[in-house]
């Protein structure tokens, strides 16, 4: 059998990413238009469609107002954080080199809601407003990786054991101190004690479209820049030494990476707080569905994550409807087998 020419192989992959990127951005459509339709006032398809471009007349204001002011922000913010943690993982378990790394495992969330708590708790955002919440998630985040990183490694290269430990122990060590930061918001204002406590649930209740323009901020630049080496993360996979004969600097790339995935972490989890294994379940169904090359896999990741928490997030406030659970309960409750599963096939087959 002939084979076929590079170019032409090129053209396929090429041709099959964008496929997948296509039927991905149409399910996150729908994905959306359907879940504004639910809750626990049911509006129709064809009248969400309308409002939605902006067309109001003959349909009634309060659900205009329900659309516009209530579901719409709160599923577009599950949107962006959904799609933050999700290429967070993705380059974090292309760095690790591990399929069980993502921010809530390894403990980045963890740290990122004790910066969010502390500055809630510390009376910042009345000075410098709340987009000093990601800010100072950002910056525990970063912190948070760099204890990983520096407990985890093990003679240069970065075990699974180990990692899985040092993220368990610094994790634990900040769930430690934002519950240290409940007992200090308890003596403070009663809405202060909510929303520290909130950060603690993961949820997504208190969603509004300030918060929805402040992570999208952070996830635009997060994302340029973990898209731009995603080639180099490639030539990582394989090994250092390959990488570098290709021109990539390790050390470099797995700063940025590293970098970048605290910066789209902070922003996600300083508004809706700890949301569980998203970053550790969305990148592998991605990975299964178009293969592990991260030139398609961050854009696949980022709108996969969209999906999974725009439709976690509406099951959590539907199922139980008018009360309403927190979504980081869903995707716990998904996420543990799944972790489990990973354990299990890790045991079973070393390669990944």
């Amino acid at each position: 059998m002939e084979a076929k020419p590079i170019e032409q192989l090129h053209a396929e992959k090429l041709g099959k990413w964008t496929l997948a990127l296509i039927v991905l951005i149409g399910a996150l459509f729908i994905a959306i238009v359907l879940c504004i339709c639910l809750g626990t006032v049911y509006i129709p398809p064809d009248r969400v469609l309308a409002i939605l471009i902006g067309n109001t007349a003959g349909i009634p204001a309060y659900e205009v107002n329900i659309i516009q002011q209530v579901r719409l922000p709160r599923i577009l913010l599950a949107g962006v954080v959904g799609a933050c943690l999700s290429i967070a993982g993705t380059a974090l378990q292309g760095i690790f080199k591990n399929p069980m790394a993502s921010p809530s495992v390894i403990g980045i969330s963890q740290g990122a809601a004790f910066g969010a708590s502390l500055t809630i708790v510390l009376g910042f955002t009345v000075v410098a407003g709340d987009f000093a919440i990601p800010v100072s998630a950002f910056l525990f985040a970063m912190l948070t990786l760099f204890l990983v990183y520096m407990l985890g490694k093990v003679e240069g290269a970065l075990p699974t054991t180990t990692l899985l430990l040092a993220g368990i122990a610094v994790g634990a060590f900040f769930s430690a101190l934002v519950s240290l930061m409940q007992i200090l918001a308890a003596q403070g204002s009663t809405g202060t004690m909510e929303r520290v406590v909130f950060w603690m649930m993961g949820s997504l209740s208190l969603a509004n479209w300030s918060q929805f323009w402040i992570v999208l901020a952070f996830l635009i630049p997060g994302f340029i820049l973990l898209f731009a080496f995603s080639r180099d993360l490639n030539a990582m996979i394989v090994g250092e030494t390959h990488a570098t004969s290709l021109g990539v600097d390790p050390k470099t790339t797995t700063k940025i990476m590293l970098s970048g995935a605290a910066l789209v972490t902070g922003a996600a989890v300083a508004f809706t707080g700890v949301i569980a294994f998203v970053g550790l379940i969305v990148p592998h169904i991605m990975r299964m569905l178009i293969g592990p090359d991260n030139r398609i896999l961050f854009p696949a990741s980022l709108l996969g994550g969209a999906i999974f928490l725009i439709l976690t997030d509406t099951v959590a406030r539907t199922v139980m409807a008018p009360q309403e659970l927190p979504v980081g309960i869903i995707t716990a409750l998904m996420g543990g087998p799944f972790f489990l599963y990973l354990l299990r096939r890790k045991r079973e087959a070393t390669e990944w």
